[in-house]
């Protein structure tokens, strides 16, 4: 039985078997979940993950390096954080050299835009995201 909202409409599902006494649907749906709940950096943003180990980036199944970039900065108001940012097949991913857990995973799939802008830190890169 499955309840949701949208908008200003509801929508209720109830599901059942056709096989009496068969697991078959529940097993299915419970598959369904863990897929989705292991799959979240394919397309969720994460800030302060488990994403680097040693200086080097955890891979997801099937992520594959395009490029490694060292001495990257992250900007904020009055400061600087030095890193290393990696170009994925999946994702974007930034983190501090000095703190492997001060880090950013950003997939492409959460990206709106990226510009090249002027800072008084000088030319820098903003990745505006749609999270």
């Amino acid at each position: 039985h499955l309840k949701t909202r949208f908008n200003q409409s509801r929508f209720e599902f109830i599901f059942t078997s056709l096989v009496k006494d068969s697991p078959r649907l529940f097993t299915s749906f419970q598959a369904v979940c863990r897929s989705y709940e292991t799959t979240k950096l394919y397309r969720d943003l994460k800030l302060r993950g488990a994403i680097i180990q040693d200086k080097n980036l955890l891979l997801l199944p099937l992520e594959q390096i395009y490029n490694k970039y060292n001495g990257v900065w992250n900007l904020s108001a009055e400061q600087g954080n030095l890193g290393t940012f990696y170009v994925t097949n999946v994702r974007i991913v930034w983190y501090a050299n000095l703190a492997e857990n001060f880090n950013v995973s950003v997939p492409y799939i959460q990206i709106k835009s990226i510009k090249i802008r002027e800072s008084k830190f000088g030319t820098a890169l903003v990745i505006e995201t749609s999270a």
